[in-house]
């Protein structure tokens, strides 16, 4: 009976042993479990990590390629804007120079005038008998021609360009002699009436100017000097003076011509041609 009874104690204490050690293998299993749970849960937080930093970065380059996008949107407007600025600025200094008065047309140039220089030369005269309508014939008188300009005698802002002319007629062929002198301008050819106002007569500076002239002869045979003086304003360059052929025929056909209603340019004038010298106040 007693060996029953420790058998059954045997029995009861393994048993004991047995139900503890499936205890600890559930234990086991559980912290397990919630460990693979709590690794699970921070899964989905990595993702959605990386999703933000990918959505970030997303609109990070999105951010950057709308402001590149916007710089060379206004980098190409303002370089446009220039070139337009550019076009228009060429556009508007070419109209200028469009409506820019033109250069000064110079009618001796066009009109192949050639400028004697001053000093001594010759100029082909008409040499009559007793009266004028005698003709004798052509000849060529010696000449001395100088010129200078001064402001003595004249209005403030003007001056007085002097031409002196020295004729010799020693070698004419009948008992006498005629000659021509004037003045004109050389950029219009215009004529200044001698001894007389010719109104608005040169422009200068967006401005019409009088010129007056006078003329002065002394008789000494065979030697005449003449003094003729053009009264102009004082930047005034352009005045030329001529000295050459007259004959009866000539002073005839320039009396048909009324000076008082308007200007002449000295090619509507008889005198003028080969049979001429021209002289400025520089020799050109």
């Amino acid at each position: 009976m007693k060996k029953n009874m420790l058998m059954r104690m045997f029995a009861a204490a393994l048993s004991i042993f047995v139900l503890a050690g499936c205890g600890n293998t559930t234990g086991t299993v559980e912290n397990g479990s919630v460990a693979t749970e709590e690794t699970d849960a921070d899964a989905p937080d990595t993702a959605n990590e990386e999703q933000n930093e990918a959505e970030a970065s997303s609109t990070e380059t999105e951010a950057d390629e709308e402001e590149d996008l916007r710089a060379e949107t206004e980098a190409d407007e303002e370089e446009g804007l220039s070139a337009e600025t550019g076009a228009q600025d060429e556009e508007a200094e070419k109209d200028t120079e469009e409506e820019a008065e033109p250069e000064t047309v110079n009618w001796l140039e066009e009109h192949e005038i050639t400028i004697t220089p001053q000093g001594d030369c010759t100029v082909n005269l008409y040499s009559y008998d007793s009266y004028e309508e005698d003709y004798v014939g052509d000849y060529e008188a010696g000449l001395n021609v100088t010129i200078s300009e001064t402001t003595e005698g004249v209005d403030e802002g003007f001056k007085k360009v002097v031409a002196q002319f020295t004729i010799n007629i020693s070698d004419q062929p009948g008992n006498g002699s005629t000659w021509n002198t004037c003045a004109f301008d050389r950029y219009t050819g215009t004529y200044f009436r001698g001894n007389a106002k010719t109104k608005e007569a040169i422009w200068i500076e967006d401005e019409y100017y009088d010129v007056r002239t006078e003329r002065e002869q002394i008789n000494d045979y065979p030697m005449f000097y003449i003094t003729y003086a053009v009264i102009c304003p004082a930047d005034y360059d352009g005045a030329v003076f001529q000295i050459g052929y007259d004959s009866p025929e000539l002073k005839e056909q320039n009396d048909k011509l009324d000076y008082q209603t308007r200007l002449y340019t000295m090619d509507e004038r008889p005198f003028y041609g080969d049979g001429y010298r021209c002289f400025t106040l520089t020799d050109e």
